[in-house]
């Protein structure tokens, strides 16, 4: 008699590492066994004209449901070797195998081989390089210039005598000529624009400048090669402007109303400077806490170079095509696999350290992500409802517990930048 270990042999190709190639000898006696027993479950309740519901002869139903006796007896004895495989060997699968029938049939061994990846088995490496530290002490001009642009986006704007010059909005009318004719759409009524933002063609805008409200012109516009309405691309035209009206811009005072217009109860500009400032504070903190996070995982995977599964590298690089935010110009191959090599890793450490994450760390990610929407608690119950989503929640956590894992065993600088550094943002350009 065959020992199992002759029935059921376990390689791994040279050229594929990952893969594990499961040959299984299934002894014909044991096929026959399970068609059997098939079949006298499916006689109980089979029917036949002539016989009485579960009374026909074995013979019957093995015409009747043989093949289907056999085929259902090859997918148990799969499913149980393969299983069998996974259990005794501790393979750790990455996705479903692939299985290849080499032999089978009544009265005759059943021989298939299972081909399936398995995660690699790899010591995570810990980066030698340093982490950089930024840290930011938000100053009042900090806040100074926050609260400029909480004004600048609450402008408004008022009527002007004088001439049309940037950042001015113009009221204007005009018609669009192209070859003598009428250009369909091209007669445009109270159009409002504001000069220097871009949406007008730029032979437009610039013709605009320097007039007054009841000043015309007419200017000759060249449309781009790329212009959106490919009949209009690269094609002559002529625009006859007419300004109704000429606007400056205006920003609210710093008062009591701008103060309540934001949320600040009593309307206090003390007590909206000290919001300002702790909002800066915590995003100043995040930002730190990102920067550091983003250069570690960089170091990762210059530092890890497991073997990687093509199955995983081919579903990262599916997903990665199917996004609409992907641009044409990106290596999308080698994103995925810093995905890949970034996931084997932060999953390897979790499962050597036995991290968790715990209710309570998943619930607040969530509703950390419900601050910005209106209502916080809907989005919860929404995000709540979806189980892939709370399984994101759960990696964000873990992923999180692995970065700290990291700090604690790299080498870490501190550096002292001022907010506008550490936020990238030229000081003379505020951005909002």
């Amino acid at each position: 008699m065959k020992n199992k270990d002759q029935f059921m042999q376990i390689s791994t190709p040279e050229a594929a590492p990952l893969e594990r190639h499961i040959h299984v000898t299934i002894p014909a006696s044991e096929v026959e066994n399970g068609v059997t027993q098939r079949l006298r479950n499916k006689a109980r309740s089979a029917r036949f004209p002539g016989f009485r519901p579960g009374k026909a002869p074995l013979a019957i139903v093995e015409r009747h449901y043989g093949s289907d006796a056999l085929m259902e007896t090859f997918d148990q004895l799969i499913n149980e070797r393969y299983s069998q495989a996974v259990r005794e060997q501790s393979l750790r699968p990455v996705g479903r195998p692939e299985v290849q029938v080499e032999k089978g049939g009544r009265g005759e061994d059943f021989v298939f081989t299972a081909v399936v990846e398995v995660y690699p088995e790899f010591e995570p490496q810990i980066p030698t390089a340093t982490v950089i530290r930024k840290s930011a002490v938000v100053t009042e001009s900090d806040v100074d210039a926050t609260i400029d642009i909480m004004r600048q986006q609450r402008r408004f704007y008022v009527k002007t005598e004088r001439a049309a010059q940037n950042e001015d909005r113009v009221t204007v009318d005009f018609q669009g000529l192209m070859d003598g004719e009428p250009m369909p759409g091209g007669d445009v009524v109270d159009y409002q624009v504001v000069l220097g933002a871009g949406r007008l063609l730029p032979d437009i805008e610039q013709g605009l400048i320097g007039l007054s409200a009841g000043e015309e012109k007419s200017v000759s516009v060249q449309f781009p090669a790329d212009y959106h309405v490919a009949e209009l691309a690269g094609k002559n035209a002529e625009f006859h402007l007419q300004v109704k009206e000429v606007a400056e811009a205006q920003l609210p005072e710093l008062n009591t109303e701008f103060a309540l217009a934001l949320g600040i109860e009593d309307g206090d500009v003390a007590v909206l400077r000290q919001e300002v400032k702790e909002n800066l504070e915590r995003e100043a903190q995040r930002l730190s806490h990102a920067q550091v996070k983003s250069q570690l995982l960089d170091l990762v995977v210059e530092s890890n170079q497991p073997d990687l599964p093509k199955q995983m590298l081919a579903q990262e690089l599916e997903q990665l095509q199917k996004d609409p935010n992907a641009s044409a110009a990106e290596d999308l191959e080698n994103i995925s696999r810093r995905r890949v090599v970034l996931g084997l890793v932060l999953s390897e450490v979790v499962r050597r350290e036995k991290l968790q994450a715990s209710s309570a760390e998943v619930t607040q990610v969530i509703r950390d992500m419900a601050e910005q929407y209106e209502d916080p608690d809907q989005f919860v119950a929404w995000y709540r409802s979806k189980p892939e989503q709370l399984e994101q929640a759960e990696a964000m956590v873990l992923e999180d517990k692995v970065v700290a894992w990291l700090l604690e065993r790299v080498k870490v600088t501190e550096e002292s930048v001022n907010f506008n550094q550490l936020i990238g943002r030229s000081p003379a350009t505020p951005a909002a």
